[in-house]
């Protein structure tokens, strides 16, 4: 960095000269040069402790962001589930393998850190547009498997328990640390990981920054939903040849309760995801149905990307009597949220709160 003009070290003016010459040694000579020399080298010194002083100074704004080589590292943090986790030194370029871990990495590191990311994860995650924006020069692949991964150059990958075992053991075998991120079902797990990774990447006054103002919006959440009746929700996917809803011990119904509404699945004893059929749908007859919108990709051979939920839902006949249908209280909430499984799971839950609260009086009149 420079230095300010003050602090900059100067030779002696070319003007410094005896103001007469000396014929010749005598006894005060040695004692006045001892004392002149003395001088020069104090005030040699204090330039020097000034130089010093200037060339370690540390913007606090910028603080977290100056590597400190590797001090403090190793470091280990524990995940839910007791997973342990250490890393040797501070990663710089990080590669997220799914949606869920470019949530958590693009929240705590600098875009620059994000060396890659699946080229579809987009679609999943719940980015800002901003954030989004900046992670523009990250490299891409598709299918993950280790060479495109390798190739980005990274010093951690973060991935997920449901992705290729085959690819995890490459990774791990090539010498790249591998972070596979527990299954977290609920905000206290979410809150847990934020730690966790925050102390690893050494980031930890961020993610503490980012749990503050979660639990601040967690709150807002709770006080909205104390305002209004008690509104029993079921989430629901069919894509065309079986119907899928969530109990307890899901994101899923997570994302329901910090909305304030009751997950009718969860209240008849239900657990994880699950099948459902038409009689079922109809026996739980919940206030509110919550769907998945349709991803923004195009129609392929794979599918209309999402969406057929709801068209199931209305067009059906056998559900015609179904209080949501009736009332018209299906809530399609963005393919990312829907799937969220990180502290976006919070937005989740606003956009959800928000889109309740829209449907207004029909489906409170039918509140029970």
């Amino acid at each position: 960095m420079g230095l300010p003009e003050d602090h900059r070290p100067t030779t002696a003016p070319s003007h410094f000269r005896p103001t007469a010459p000396i014929a010749a040694p005598n006894r005060g000579a040695a004692p006045f040069a001892a004392v002149l020399l003395g001088a020069l080298a104090l005030l040699a010194a204090g330039l020097l402790a000034l130089v010093v002083r200037d060339a370690l100074r540390v913007d606090p704004a910028q603080s977290e962001r100056a590597p400190s080589s590797d001090a403090g590292y190793p470091r280990s943090a524990q995940f839910p589930g007791g997973l342990e986790f250490q890393l040797g030194a501070r990663p710089t370029r990080l590669v997220a393998t799914t949606a869920r871990a470019i949530d958590f990495l693009a929240a705590l590191c600098d875009p620059d850190e994000i060396a890659g990311f699946p080229e579809q994860a987009l679609e999943y995650a719940t980015l800002e547009p901003e954030t989004e924006a900046a992670l523009a020069g990250a490299g891409r692949f598709y299918a993950y498997t280790a060479e495109p991964v390798l190739r980005l150059g990274p010093d951690l990958v973060v991935a997920d328990l449901w992705q290729s075992a085959d690819t995890h053991a490459r990774l791990a075998e090539s010498g790249v640390p591998l972070l596979v991120l527990p299954e977290l079902v609920d905000w206290n797990d979410v809150r847990q990981t934020v730690f966790a990774l925050g102390h690893l990447l050494d980031r930890d006054a961020r993610a503490q920054a980012l749990v503050a103002e979660t639990e601040r919006r967690l709150a807002a959440l709770a006080a909205r939903a104390a305002e209004r009746p008690r509104l029993r929700a079921l989430t629901y996917s069919n894509f065309g040849s079986k119907g899928f809803t969530a109990g307890r011990g899901t994101s899923v119904h997570e994302i329901l309760v910090l909305a304030g509404l009751e997950n009718a699945a969860a209240a008849d004893g239900r657990d994880g995801h699950l099948e459902i059929t038409y009689e079922e749908l109809l026996r739980l007859d919940p206030d509110v149905i919550v769907v998945s919108a349709p991803l923004n990709t195009p129609v392929s051979h794979t599918g209309d990307r999402g969406g057929a939920s709801e068209a199931i839902l209305e067009g059906e006949p056998s559900l015609a009597n179904l209080r949501a249908v009736r009332t018209g209280s299906i809530v399609a909430l963005p393919a990312g949220l829907f799937a969220c499984n990180s502290h976006r799971m919070v937005r989740a839950a606003e956009v959800l709160s928000d889109a309740v609260a829209d449907l207004g009086a029909s489906v409170a009149g039918g509140a029970r």
